[in-house]
């Protein structure tokens, strides 16, 4: 039973980074249900993690006026570059990841994320300054089975510089915020982070 409800722990984690920050159609952004709406990054990142966090991730551009993040691209090759999870292999192949910015006005946008074959949708923050750009938004995921309960709140985070190749030196980091769950053998706690770049320094422009 302990490995199966790990099992699922760790299945639902592999699916975070696509899990919905908010709902949207063709034609809206809109939030609803127990989706968050922020206006600041740094309730992203508890302020317990924000010291170590930044010093792997780097600063994140911030100011009113983000560049067009507008654009397909793919984040290849996905490279692990840190977390302060104990034995997460930085040698891990990770799969490509492909994401498209639409729709960005006032400071949001829709964006899409495709990898392992399954796409997503959510409504972002976006800002910066010049061609810098940091986009962020929290998602929560729930699993309720009849002999466990898993419910988790992560941020993510993602920068970059914007050229006309792609985004250059960019970064996605996604940060357990609060977990609840009734089993005893979770090993996901608030402040456990994952950081991850583009290894050949540019997520390219490619459709999809």
């Amino acid at each position: 039973m302990k490995r199966i409800i790990l099992g699922l722990w760790l299945l639902m984690f592999g699916s975070v980074l696509l899990s919905s920050c908010t709902k949207n159609d063709d034609n809206t952004i809109a939030l609803i249900g127990t989706e968050y709406y922020i206006d600041d990054i740094l309730s992203v990142i508890p302020d317990s993690l924000q010291t170590r966090f930044f010093a792997a991730f780097g600063s994140i551009p911030e100011g009113p006026v983000p560049p067009k993040i507008e654009g397909s691209y793919v984040m290849s090759p996905k490279e692990r570059l840190g977390s302060n999870l104990p034995n997460w292999p930085l040698s891990f192949i990770e799969n490509n990841m492909w994401l498209r910015f639409s729709k960005q006005h006032n400071g949001i946008a829709k964006m899409e994320v495709n990898e392992v074959n399954e796409t997503v949708t959510d409504t972002v923050f976006v800002c910066g300054h010049d061609n810098a750009f940091t986009v962020y938004c929290i998602n929560q995921t729930a699993v309720d089975l009849d002999t466990a309960y898993f419910k988790m709140k992560t941020g993510t985070i993602m920068k970059g510089n914007v050229t006309e190749e792609g985004l250059a030196d960019f970064r996605y980091a996604t940060i357990i915020m609060d977990v609840e769950t009734n089993s005893p053998n979770s090993f996901n706690t608030p402040g456990t982070y994952f950081i991850y770049k583009d290894s050949d320094g540019l997520a390219k422009n490619e459709e999809w």
